[in-house]
């Protein structure tokens, strides 16, 4: 480690850094006209679109004073300062970056005379262009804290079953997009199905596929399919020119237990289908393994989520796109079940478990209500209006249809929703952007604002989408703007997140294919865990360019895990777009990330840094790993981070390990902090342990152990105990608190030991020390899994592959 520090410390001058972003933890000091004071853990109190409004507790150095040990202690005057600013969130880096912040107004109950001066010494240090930055999880700790007792937003969706299937030997899913299309192909003689993203060609009456370097046939789609030695070369070249445009996917680069079955002489099944299909596969015969405390009990030969009932006639639940279903066996019929009236064992199943992913899918667990908190927060990023292009295709002349319920109309032969309002203005999104024009095919400007009625575009629209895309505001050239986790696909209804509306529309099928939004067929899981928040992914084999519709459309390749924190303004790149400046995984901003080795500047914050690290899926062993190693640096903060760490997960047998260290240096302070920890856990149990050490100047921590919080009760259920000097609050009547031995008392007058507080400040107090408490440990829960080498962290085992070899193709198709 002491050569990467050395590596990192003795970097070149690539530049000067900008000196705005202050991204040191809190309490943080300042000094202004030669006065100290401290500014302490901001307390959120609203937080809407990219507006953040709030207050924190500070204290201004007036003296000094001997105290009671007949020490010399610094004389303090402690105050409330409330705030407003605009935030940028990067969801990848769990960062929320301040700008613009506005200081409103300020009390200092023991220094009344001083109110002024001293809010204008808050004030000197933001000056034009200053930010600062909190941890996501901090925020969205105080979020799930203040909407406990709300009621969660729910739409309607469809709930219809798909066609569930599960098999018990290798197989896999050809999906066609409706009724199978034709068209020419490159060879003359070939006709190739455009609508799958499957390779279907056919040639003198008979259907083939390649899969894996291997050649099926079949005298009709539905089967059954044989495998061939060979084919003749008008079908070899036009499967080649359609896989060189990136039109299909034939699983050219198969898993390694793929190809050992390939070269034993086997074959997958080859199914195909052409309505709403989910497959779900079983390594042979289902071995169940029991949950504790349940009667419950799971296979643990398959990637899905397949749990059976012991108290209800063995009854089968799967979990599809954020759905359950059951039926009395595994051949069905299947029905669908609302995530509020499962059996209650679910609600019991251990969070530390195999299947405690499946509690964000569960209605009234706290893993489902952090999961709707998590997917209601934006993605934000500030967007230059005159670098910001864009240009639409059509597959012929604009068609314009109705949205139902509404006054408006969509194109349907493009992939790039494109609205007709009424008065004949035109709105469009590209990657997260709005934009409008006077013609349908422009000239395309960013938009300051959409009319209202576009976010009443109703679920059953295969546009609905695009209603979680936003505009903030803007100045100047500058477009404040953001999306929730909505624009993937996801909806929040009846108390959990689910992907997919369930409605059908008819696709888009002419010269080209243009697919809607799909709901099943792409093995989409969902999770929360108190290390990597929520998040959702897709089944192995589905990349971000599936389907061509919405944010897909056009992705140049992608990866599995946790799509809830991929940030699509990234692809604009940062000559347009600003807000992605801490995206380590994020290419655009020059942050090394997955798979890459290497050094980087920021020229935003100034940090630098080089180091390595990877993430590696078998999807047929079932193993999971990923481990980084590297330091990085800011001279902003003078803090010097280093680590390594490294993580694997199976849920064939349900073991995961996970461990690493970590350890930083401050530069400026002399801090010295370092971490370790691990954890191995199985259907059998868990165990684990860490610490943590940190020596400073101003702040000490220390603790150990993990931790899980409730949101409904307020309850912290962990191991151990982290201690951490910044528990001085700002109270919202004006005064600030001291949080000690389970009592509190009011900072600055010790005279007056707040142990009878009325109950309304005593619940605000509790509720933001339960926030940051809940942040705290959810932030450093997780130095094993985000080590400071800066790859992009696994999601956490729950956006696992979908199993077996079904791996789902089709859905959607581009304009080439």
């Amino acid at each position: 480690m002491a050569s990467f520090l050395l590596a990192v410390i003795s970097l070149p001058a690539w530049g000067a850094a900008p000196t705005s972003i202050d991204a040191r933890p809190f309490p943080r000091q300042y000094s202004a006209s030669s006065t100290p004071f401290t500014v302490y853990q901001p307390q959120m109190e609203s937080w809407e679109g990219n507006r953040l409004k709030g207050r924190f507790a500070v204290s201004v150095k007036t003296g000094v004073e001997t105290g009671a040990d007949g020490k010399t202690v610094d004389s303090l005057d402690y105050g409330v300062v409330w705030f407003s600013a605009l935030t940028e969130v990067d969801k990848e880096a769990r960062e929320v970056t301040l700008r613009k912040a506005t200081f409103d107004r300020a009390t200092f109950p023991t220094a009344i005379a001083s109110q002024d001066k001293y809010l204008g010494l808050v004030r000197s240090v933001v000056r034009d262009g200053a930010t600062f930055t909190i941890d996501l999880d901090q925020l969205e700790a105080a979020l799930a804290v203040s909407q406990a007792e709300k009621k969660p937003a729910s739409l309607p969706v469809k709930n219809v079953p798909p066609e569930i299937m599960i098999a018990f030997k290798p197989s896999q899913l050809i999906f066609v997009d409706g009724k199978p299309a034709l068209r020419p192909a490159s060879m003359e003689g070939v006709q190739r199905v455009i609508n799958s993203r499957s390779l279907l060609l056919q040639k003198d009456g008979r259907y083939y596929t390649r899969l894996a370097g291997r050649w099926a046939a079949a005298t009709a789609l539905e089967g059954p399919w044989t495998r061939l030695d060979k084919v003749d070369k008008t079908l070899q070249a036009a499967a080649d020119q359609a896989v060189g445009a990136q039109l299909v996917d034939t699983l050219d680069d198969p898993p390694e237990s793929m190809q050992e079955l390939l070269a034993a002489g086997g074959f997958p099944d080859i199914l195909v289908r052409t309505g709403p299909t989910e497959l779900i596969v079983v390594d042979g015969d289902p071995q169940f393994a029991p949950i504790p405390g349940t009667a419950l009990s799971y296979i643990a030969n398959s990637r899905a989520d397949v749990i059976i009932n012991g108290a209800k006639d063995n009854a089968w639940y799967v979990l599809v796109s954020g759905r359950w279903f059951t039926a009395a066996s595994s051949r069905g019929p299947w029905q669908h079940v609302a995530p509020d009236k499962l059996p209650v064992d679910f609600a019991k199943i251990p969070p530390d478990s195999p299947k405690g992913s499946v509690l964000a899918s569960i209605a009234g667990t706290p893993e489902a209500f952090e999961s709707l908190i998590a997917n209601s927060i934006p993605q934000t990023a500030t967007v230059n209006r005159s670098k910001a292009k864009l240009e639409v295709m059509y597959d012929g002349e604009p068609k314009f249809e109705a949205i139902g319920g509404t006054r408006l109309q969509y194109a349907a032969n493009t992939p790039v929703p494109v609205i007709l309002v009424p008065g004949g203005a035109f709105y469009a999104v590209d990657k997260g952007v709005w934009f409008t024009g006077p013609t349908a095919t422009g000239p395309w400007s960013v938009a300051q604002s959409v009319p209202s009625e576009i976010y009443s575009i109703p679920t059953s629209s295969p546009l609905h989408y695009v209603t979680y895309v936003r505009i903030y505001g803007g100045e100047d050239d500058d477009v404040y703007v953001g999306y929730t986790p909505g624009y993937y696909g996801t909806v929040a209804s009846s108390g959990v997140v689910v992907y997919g509306t369930g409605y059908y529309c008819d696709p888009w099928i002419y010269t080209y294919w243009y697919g809607c939004p799909a709901t099943y067929g792409m093995g989409v899981y969902f999770g929360w865990s108190s290390y990597a928040g929520w998040s959702f992914g897709f089944g192995w084999g589905y990349y971000p360019w599936y389907p061509w519709w919405g944010p897909w459309w056009g992705y140049p390749g992608g990866w599995w895990g946790g799509a809830g924190a991929w940030n699509f303004y990234g692809r604009w790149g940062n000559a347009v777009v600003a807000g992605t400046g801490a995206a380590w995984a994020n290419p655009y901003t020059g942050n090394i990330g997955r798979g890459y080795r290497g050094g980087y500047y920021n020229e935003r914050t100034g940090g630098r840094g080089v180091g390595r690290g990877y993430v590696n899926t078998n999807a047929y062993t079932g193993t999971t790993s990923a481990g980084a190693q590297g330091v990085r640096y800011n001279p902003e903060t003078g803090r010097v981070v280093g680590g390594t760490g490294g993580a694997a997960y199976n849920p064939y047998t349900g073991q995961s390990a996970a461990g690493g260290t970590r350890t930083v240096v401050n530069t400026g302070t002399g801090r010295t902090t370092e971490m370790a920890g691990g954890k191995v856990s199985g259907p059998e149990g868990a165990a684990g342990g860490g610490a943590i050490n940190s020596d400073g100047q101003r702040v000490d921590v220390s603790g150990a152990g993990g931790y899980r919080y409730n949101t409904d009760t307020g309850e912290f259920d962990r191991g151990g105990v982290a201690r951490i000097n910044d528990d001085v609050y700002a109270g919202k009547d004006g005064n600030v608190y001291h949080y000690k031995d389970g009592e509190w008392q009011e900072v600055g007058r010790p005279e007056q030991h707040r142990g009878n507080l009325d109950g309304q400040t005593r619940n605000d107090l509790s509720r933001d020390r339960s926030a940051r408490e809940g942040g705290y440990q959810r932030s450093n829960s997780g130095s094993v899994q985000r080590p400071a080498g800066g790859y992009s962290r696994p999601a956490g085992g729950y956006s696992r592959p979908a199993g077996g070899f079904s791996r789902p193709m089709g859905g959607g198709g581009r304009r080439r």
